[in-house]
């Protein structure tokens, strides 16, 4: 028995054995002032001189000659500990009052008046004014001493706040002030708890009041509270739209309310009016905020997404030539839709990929308009030299790498429908470039500039009938 310094500690061994019985013991009581802290007893004390967490050993063999061993902590107070289950409280005048402490010794309390059982852990209190309760707990002479300090009012205080207007469907918390301890609330069907002191309310009705209950023991007192809800403002900021790349929406809200924001305001023309411009780069979304003056603070919102096409790059195809009666499949790209303009010499003006005849010669130049369903669209040209020869390939005799025109040697199909091969050879017969498709030579090897001279070059093609041209011959590099 004991957990104080001052008095002994009682130890006992509970050993059992399944065959044989416990016949010596030897305890080690981890006091480490001294080396003597050892018993052959089964049931041994020891008083400590310091205070603080020991480990206990206990090694047990049986008349079997079995053996084991365990261990445990102990603390070794100062004084013994009082546990409160409280130490301040608050009690009206006319309420009597428990108070609670448990550790082990003798109890005693002061002052000795206005109280019931004052020796034992557990009195009666009934106190007019605030006291302040002193326990004595005596363990062997080990004494500690605590306090509860009881609070007493005659009245109930309480204040439900000031009433409030918030927005329907929005929570609020009920803030009242007062020295209750235990409180009720009605309506309870519109708060997730009516029995606490701060409650959350929804009030779904315009106008709701709110009465609380606070109670101190056997006094309360009551007090109400009004909370009127305003709809939130009405905000519609219209059906979503599609716009081409640089093209501009018109958007179109309505509200219930008395002003409006657009946000982001970005290229907006004006992001406080209903109906504002809009002309984004890229898709973006357009919050419409609409404020009242009806008392909810916050806005009513609504979305409207303005989704931006990319941009539409129209290509008609490269340049080209021809000779007459040779059909040209044109090829143009950039969206779904595709008109050719003008039509004549197209087998079909309204399709990706027409194909063109021509029974003169000269220049034709055709535009195509491409076009998305939404009718975003480009334009580009392209111009076919159409030629009253047998297919052929030309190839320059001369060119001028560093100038801004005829900079490039490549070949001039003319009613050739692929080419093969085009080949540039060095005087030492060395093959310094290889292109196909009309690819041209910019006049450097390896990186590096070739020398004014004289080259020699090979192409060959097919021509729209499936005949093979091929030509050689010399031209002249200037620099």
């Amino acid at each position: 028995v004991g957990s104080c310094v001052l008095n002994a500690i009682s130890f006992n061994d509970t050993t059992k054995s399944t065959y044989g019985a416990a016949s010596k013991w030897t305890w080690n009581f981890g006091d480490e002032t001294t080396t003597t802290d050892i018993s052959t007893q089964q049931n041994p004390s020891w008083k400590y001189s310091t205070i603080g967490t020991k480990t206990v050993e206990l090694i047990v063999e049986s008349n079997k000659g079995c053996r084991d061993t365990v261990a445990l902590s102990i603390e070794v107070k100062d004084k013994p500990l009082i546990a409160l289950a409280f130490k301040d409280t608050l009690i009206c005048s006319i309420d009597t009052l428990q108070l609670n402490a448990s550790g082990l010794g003798n109890f005693s309390w002061q002052p000795n008046s206005r109280i019931i059982n004052p020796n034992t852990p557990n009195p009666l209190v009934y106190p007019l004014v605030t006291t302040k309760y002193e326990v004595t707990l005596d363990e062997f002479g080990c004494v500690n001493k605590d306090t509860v300090t009881v609070r007493v009012v005659d009245f109930v205080t309480l204040n439900a706040g000031p009433d409030s207007t918030i927005c329907l469907t929005d929570p609020v918390t009920l803030r009242p002030s007062g020295d209750g301890l235990y409180f009720t609330w009605t309506p309870a069907a519109t708060l997730n708890n009516p029995n606490i002191k701060n409650p959350v309310a929804r009030p779904v009705a315009a106008t709701t009041t709110y009465n609380v209950t606070a109670r101190i023991g056997k006094c309360n007192t009551t007090d109400d509270i009004t909370i009127r809800t305003v709809p939130y403002p009405g905000s519609n900021a219209g059906p979503d739209t599609v716009i081409c790349y640089r093209d501009t929406a018109q958007l179109n809200g309505a509200m219930i309310g008395s002003s409006v924001i657009w946000t982001p305001g970005t290229a907006l023309s004006n992001r406080n009016i209903l109906d504002p411009l809009a002309y984004p780069l890229r898709t973006t979304s357009y919050v419409m905020q609409v404020y009242d003056v009806l008392g909810c603070p916050k806005p009513g919102l609504d979305t409207v997404v303005v989704t931006v096409r990319p941009p539409v790059i129209a290509f008609a195809g490269n340049d080209t030539s021809v000779v007459v009666n040779q059909p040209l499949q044109l090829r143009a790209t950039g969206a779904q839709n595709y008109l050719w303009t003008p039509p004549t010499n197209l087998n079909q003006n309204n399709i990706q990929s027409p194909v063109a005849v021509f029974s003169t010669s000269g220049v034709y130049t055709y535009i195509v308009r491409v076009s998305t369903p939404e009718d975003c669209f480009n334009v580009d040209t392209i111009n076919i030299k159409v030629f009253q020869t047998a297919p052929d390939i030309f190839v320059p005799n001369a060119f001028t790498p560093d100038k801004t025109q005829n900079n490039l040697f490549r070949p001039i199909p003319v009613g050739i429908s692929r080419i093969d091969f085009f080949r540039v050879y060095n005087r030492l017969g060395n093959l310094i470039f290889s292109g196909t498709d009309g690819s041209g030579w910019d006049g450097r090897y390896a990186g590096k500039k070739q020398d004014t001279g004289t080259y020699v070059w090979v192409v060959q093609g097919r021509d729209f009938t499936g005949k093979t041209i091929f030509k050689k011959g010399t031209m002249v590099l200037i620099r």
